[in-house]
């Protein structure tokens, strides 16, 4: 076998989809009339990793309502959404939990939308740059085995391809969402939103455009949950009703008197992509996007005193005992973002068939603001604003054959990450006006300059090797940290890595494959990871700007067995990743500190299989499964050994999902999916072991979804996640039952 079809795959992905899921080197080439999906970001990008291709039927096939659901059942991850217009939906997959959001990247037709300024829970990447109208398909690569992508890589890597028209194409749709939540505090109810997005877009000679637009408007359940601590002035206690005795997760203790952050959001967002072929052999596409936040976060008292007044601060008597509420329990809080991203992509290729591409793009935090009040009613807050944070980044990258068995991968990469973070006083909080005096700020800057090569050799008729290399050069640099009293400054940083890649193909029979992929990644901290602390006694303190690098090592061996409707495949996997970036306390020095830190080594292997079947038994049945087992475990911590030995948070033992769409008459099509996520921990020590709030849940999650094709153009949907109303934890509870209903048209 010639190992250029290998090679190549990529370029095949950029003008081609595949029915249900698919992964692996060979994927069925089907068009999406009157678009195409834009994908020439992938015709110079090769990986030798595991591969899932998402594409626009199934997303079709599922209740949708941001692009980050184009994951829902992906194998062995999870995407953090909690509720219907979340922001901070951080990807969670292999080696990754849900507070490790630098081990993503996301990239929409090559920009780069994964927010690698912070790793964390605000971490997310921007899902809500990408309507999912306009998404034409989705990759997804596992594990950091290509030379091509930085260190961050080492977790997952999502590209979605956007589509562009080929003739006049219009859309208009209307969705509807609908949720039951239930508690055992109290603050049940039901909580409804809407959505509401259009897109129009022509080709006309050498010019093709696009215009998309998105609204979404919903009320999400309550994210957190008032908690009182024992003790206080019994004189002055006021006997209340409705309160209740809980636990937190790791078994003390508490008493919920209160429900918070019940968001009701407004995001709108905008895109114009502007496509023109400039000569024979070269194309652009031009982006400018634009994204609205508006969040705004209710509290509820669930405690009355004898007067049948809530009761929201102060000294109760409850359950027999004398508690205080903190006067910041229960303040309200909201937030305002504006938020542009501008990107160029040129597309060329030379007479001896090598291709070449060049990208751009520079995303801006117009306006990031977090107003916070200090109690339930006063005036008084802080207002918190990352205005003019973002980052820029550039590649410029090629690729082409070299004789008659090689194909070689050749780039450059450059970027730059700002975060600028002040937090002042106010005295009207909601306003925004940042009008009293300085609390803290912290800023700094990070920038990653890159090379590298990849070369896939054909060594055999049956055989490809893959090796390459990434030499990657990152300094540190402008950081300070300040508060009411002045600020101090970092000193600089500056370190170089080189991480080697390298895969073997062995295509034995005639629709079988196996892989032993290798690769090294280095993930550079973040600018709050070195940058953000505290001044105490002139000095910084709870943070460390000379924290190291994590260094993965990975390895995966994938056996792929290609069928006449489908494929399926095994995956054993392992990644040993040196000085892990995580928050923690160090309990070998007094006082103890909180704070990022580098753990020594952690491990994380596991099993995935995956199957994908179209038209199974009679025509019209398509089933999509994967089942994946996890042992992620801290081996050496010398700063918390109480982790050594223990589960690494937030990546379960079991992943497993089940998706299935029987197309049962003309026009008509049923949809099943089941998510099944098995017992983890939120803690390093495995300290946790409540299912309450606070805690991280085992869950098994059913949605299903009735699509009808009533009419030339027009197509009318009933949805439903979570049928059976589950109540699970991700320290926030998600969401209940919800209902969705829709009505689309499309020309």
């Amino acid at each position: 076998m010639n190992a250029f079809p290998l090679g190549l795959c990529a370029a095949a992905l950029a003008i081609s989809t595949s029915p249900a899921m698919a992964s692996g080197p060979a994927v069925a080439a089907t068009t999406l009339a009157p678009v195409s999906v834009h994908a020439s970001d992938t015709q110079v990008m090769s990986t030798e990793s595991v591969q899932v291709r998402i594409d626009r039927t199934q997303l079709q096939q599922q209740n949708v309502s941001d692009s980050a659901d184009a994951l829902k059942y992906a194998p062995n991850m999870i995407v953090r959404k909690r509720y219907i217009g979340d922001p901070n939906a951080v990807i969670s997959g292999r080696n990754t939990g849900t507070l490790q959001s630098a081990r993503s990247l996301l990239y929409a037709d090559g920009l780069l939308l994964s927010n690698l300024m912070t790793n964390g829970w605000d971490g997310a990447p921007r899902w809500g740059m990408v309507a999912p109208q306009e998404i034409g398909a989705v990759d997804i690569l596992y594990g950091p085995y290509s030379a091509l992508y930085p260190g961050n890589s080492l977790g997952t890597t999502v590209l979605i391809h956007t589509i562009l028209p080929n003739r006049l194409m219009a859309s208009a749709s209307s969705q509807f969402f609908s949720q039951d939540y239930r508690d055992a505090y109290g603050a049940a109810g039901r909580y409804n939103g809407h959505q509401l997005s259009a897109t129009l877009g022509n080709r006309q000679g050498r010019w093709s455009w696009l215009v998309s637009v998105n609204r979404l408007d919903n009320h999400g359940q309550p994210m957190q949950y008032a908690t009182a601590r024992a003790g206080g002035d019994a004189t002055a206690a006021v006997p209340v009703t409705g309160a209740t005795p809980d636990r937190n997760p790791n078994g003390s203790p508490r008493l919920v008197y209160g429900a918070n952050t019940i968001e009701h959001t407004v995001q709108t967002q905008a895109k114009l992509k502007l496509g023109v072929k400039l000569a024979e052999h070269v194309d652009a596409l031009f982006t400018l996007g634009w994204w609205h936040n508006r969040a705004d976060d209710r509290t509820r008292s669930l405690i009355r005193n004898a007067a049948g007044e809530l009761v929201d601060e102060g000294v109760i008597s409850a359950d027999g005992k004398i508690w205080t509420l903190p006067s910041s329990g229960l303040a309200p809080s909201s937030a305002s973002d504006a938020h542009a991203l501008y990107g160029i992509e040129l597309n060329g290729k030379f007479d001896n068939d090598w291709r070449w591409t060049a990208v751009a793009s520079h995303y801006d935090f117009l306006r990031s603001q977090s107003r916070n009040a200090l109690t339930p009613t006063g005036a008084a807050g802080t207002v918190a604003d990352k205005g003019g944070s973002g980052w820029d980044t550039f590649d410029l990258r090629s690729s082409g054959p070299v004789g008659d068995n090689h194909m070689l991968y050749a780039g450059v990469h450059g970027d730059r990450y700002l975060l600028d973070s002040r937090v002042r006083n106010s005295s009207q909080w909601w306003t925004g006006a940042a009008d009293g005096p300085l609390i803290s700020s912290f800023a700094g800057r990070t920038q990653t300059r890159a090379a590298y090569l990849q070369d896939v050799w054909a060594l055999a008729p049956a055989w490809a090797l893959t090796v390459g290399g990434r030499l990657e050069q990152w300094r540190a640099y402008g950081g300070v940290l300040g508060n009411a009293d002045g600020s101090l400054r970092y000193a600089d940083r500056q370190r170089t890595d080189f991480s080697p890649k390298a895969s073997l193909a062995w295509d034995f029979a005639g629709d079988w494959q196996l892989r032993l992929a290798y690769g090294k990644a280095v993930r550079y901290p973040t600018v709050s990871e070195l940058f953000q602390g505290s001044i105490s006694a002139n000095a910084i303190v709870n943070n460390n700007p000379a924290l190291r690098p994590e260094r993965d090592r990975s390895a995966d061996l994938t056996l792929t067995r290609q069928l006449d409707k489908g494929h399926w495949r095994v995956s054993l996997y392992q990644d040993r990743i040196a000085d892990s970036l995580y928050s923690q306390t160090d309990i070998t020095v007094t006082p103890t500190v909180t704070s990022v830190q580098n753990i020594d080594l952690v491990r994380s292997r596991g099993i995935e299989g995956e199957l994908t079947l179209t038209d199974v038994w009679t025509s019209g049945l398509d089933i999509s499964a994967s089942l994946a087992l996890n042992d992620a475990k801290t081996l050496r911590d010398r700063q918390f050994p109480r982790a050594e030995g223990n589960y690494f948070p937030r990546i379960p033992r079991l992943r497993a999902n089940l998706f299935a769409d029987y197309r049962f008459a003309p026009g008509w099509d049923a949809s099943l999916g089941v998510r099944r996520s098995g017992r983890q921990y939120g803690t390093l020590d495995n300290s946790d072991f409540v299912d309450t709030y606070g805690a991280v849940s085992a869950f098994t999650v059913v949605d299903a979804k009735l699509r009808w094709a009533f009419a030339p153009h027009w197509t009318a949907s009933l949805g439903v996640d979570n049928l059976t109303d589950t109540h699970y934890w991700v320290y926030h509870p998600y969401a209940g039952r919800t209902w969705f209903g829709e009505l689309r048209w499309e020309l």
